[in-house]
């Protein structure tokens, strides 16, 4: 086991990939969405893989976010044999708690938890992965009164993060998000917000166009992000509102399938509003955490 390189990335796609033809993870991004997701990450503490005369046979990359009780690190392995698997996970929660984190998450498909409960990991919740043809038109969804709908072209001067970290404050794990993160690189077009008649902004949802491999969608695939709604304004019908425009501006787009994710146990059950838009689950991961500050772990290698 040596530290991982940039050059490796092919490598770690190819194990990425195996995992999802195993069942054990979602989806692969492409290379090029791959290289945004990774720029600045520092290879060599925060990754290990295993390497062999064929190439790579096992990889672990472990990345961090803040959350309102402190740091939660996301343990991301690639590996087909469950005894290599265990070590590569250990090794990410060895790195998380070294690193201060108050927990680490490990995400798999649904059933694919072998060995967890030995790290000393809990099942946390069900992540859904829901997917619609765009094959055909959406169904249009009327305005809301007292609401107008801008896209980025037209909200000059609205803060997207302080619009988003107000709708998501009060969601499970918790995580601010800054302004470039949600603006920088995306489509205008695709960036919509819902603000009164008086001009606050009271709900958003993003989009953007990817495409995917080893994944049976049609591609390629809009993903819809980011839908929130601050919650003064819930319940009137917003968020459903700004997702089906999203939709018909995705197809325009070239997108043939879109696909969203929400907590299977989202307390504003965000889901049935999706389900009526044309919305069905198409992959459940569990997520599994490990809770850092009960209990020793092993010394890092």
């Amino acid at each position: 086991m040596r530290p991982g390189r940039l050059e490796d990335l092919p490598g770690v796609l190819a194990l990425l990939q195996a995992e999802v033809r195993a069942g054990r993870q979602d989806c692969v991004p492409g290379p090029a969405y791959m290289q945004r997701m990774l720029a600045g990450f520092d290879w060599s503490s925060r990754s290990r893989v295993v390497e062999v005369e064929r190439g790579l046979e096992g990889a672990v990359l472990v990345a961090g976010r803040s959350t309102q009780l402190g740091i939660v690190t996301q343990v991301s392995v690639a590996c087909g044999r469950l005894e290599m698997r265990q070590e590569l996970l250990r090794w990410g929660l060895n790195l998380s708690k070294a690193a201060g984190a108050i927990a680490a998450q490990m995400w798999c498909g649904r059933g694919h938890a072998e060995g967890m409960d030995e790290l000393g990991a809990e099942f946390i919740r069900p992540w859904w992965r829901m997917d619609m043809t765009l094959a055909f038109d959406p169904t249009p969804m009327r305005s809301v009164p007292g609401y107008e709908l801008r896209d980025g072209n037209q909200a000059a001067g609205c803060s997207w993060s302080d619009l988003h970290n107000q709708s998501f404050a009060d969601h499970w794990r918790f995580s601010p998000r800054q302004e470039a993160e949600l603006a920088t690189g995306r489509s205008p077009h695709l960036s919509l917000m819902a603000v009164t008649n008086e001009g606050s902004p009271a709900a958003l949802a993003l989009g953007q166009v990817e495409s995917y491999t080893e994944d049976s969608r049609p591609q390629p695939v809009g993903v819809v992000s980011s839908v929130g709604t601050v919650p003064d304004h819930r319940r009137n019908g917003l968020a459903t509102w700004l997702v089906a425009e999203l939709l018909n501006r995705l197809r325009e787009e070239g997108a043939r399938t879109a696909s969203l994710y929400v907590d299977g146990w989202n307390h504003t059950r965000a889901f049935d509003a999706y389900r009526k838009l044309g919305f069905e689950l198409a992959f459940e991961s569990e997520v599994w955490e490990a809770a850092l500050w009960r209990g020793e772990t092993a010394t890092l290698s």
